[in-house]
């Protein structure tokens, strides 16, 4: 049964399922990691990833800002 984030929350005590197959892999391209080595790679790989991925979406606002490809003016005619 796996559990789900606010269940694990909700009683400390229980560990997270870990997929074994996933885990050996990534254990495996990590040279045969320990399994807390290739556990805390994955998630670092991850909140790179995401860290990366909102950097480019705020660029990229940043940029269609500045190109003026937002229309401000449509914002005030909703309030009205």
């Amino acid at each position: 049964m796996t559990m789900t984030m606010t269940e694990i929350a909700a009683h400390p005590a229980a560990e997270p399922e870990i997929d074994p197959e996933l885990l050996a892999e990534a254990q495996r391209q990590l040279g045969d990691a320990w399994p807390n080595q290739a556990i805390n790679e994955g998630l670092r790989l991850l909140v790179e990833q995401k860290r990366l991925e909102r950097r480019q979406a705020l660029e990229d606002l940043r940029r269609m800002s500045r190109e003026g490809r937002f229309n401000y003016a449509a914002l005030d005619e909703v309030d009205e």
